[in-house]
This record gives C-alpha cells, sequence and structure tokens, in this order.
C-alpha cells in the first residue's frame, strides 16, 4: 500500500471516530434514563475487553477502548428541552 494511500485512508479513520464520539456523546447525554446507560456502558464495556470477544485485543488496544469509553462517560446530562416552547412564546 502506498504511503500516500495509507494517509489518506488514516485521516478517514480518524474523521469517522470523530464523527462517531459525537454522535456518540449525545445520544449518551441525552438519553432519557442517563444514569442507567453509563452503568450499562461500564459494564459491557468489561464484558467485551475481558470476555471471549476481547481475547484478540493487546493490553494496549484495551487501554485505548477504555480511555474512549472514559472520555465519552465525562460528558455530562443534557438538561431537558422542549422544541415547541418558541412556538409557544409566540
Amino acid at each position: 500500500m502506498k504511503s500516500k494511500q495509507l494517509h489518506a485512508e488514516l485521516d478517514t479513520l480518524v474523521a469517522t471516530q470523530a464523527g462517531l464520539m459525537a454522535i456518540v456523546g449525545s445520544l449518551m447525554a441525552t438519553h432519557p434514563e442517563y444514569e442507567r446507560f453509563q452503568l450499562h456502558l461500564t459494564g459491557l464495556l468489561e464484558i467485551l475487553l475481558n470476555g471471549s470477544a476481547g481475547v484478540t485485543f493487546t493490553e494496549m488496544q484495551r487501554q485505548q477502548a477504555r480511555d474512549f469509553v472514559e472520555t465519552l462517560q465525562q460528558l455530562h446530562k443534557a438538561p431537558p428541552t422542549n422544541p415547541l416552547q418558541s412556538l409557544l412564546d409566540l
């Protein structure tokens, strides 16, 4: 694989990861059962990394996955919003 092509594919992966992080972060912050979601995410991550699905992961990959999830878990619950409020204020 040529260096230029490899760099382009890495750029795509980084951009995709950033987009996915934004999407998942938004879903987490607006989830109706925020605390339950957080608890489930922590448990599921440990099952994934330490169970049969994670057998092929290196220790570095496990740590990177934990870091990624912990970064997302630092997002706070979004305040409730009423999208129709602007219409009610007319």
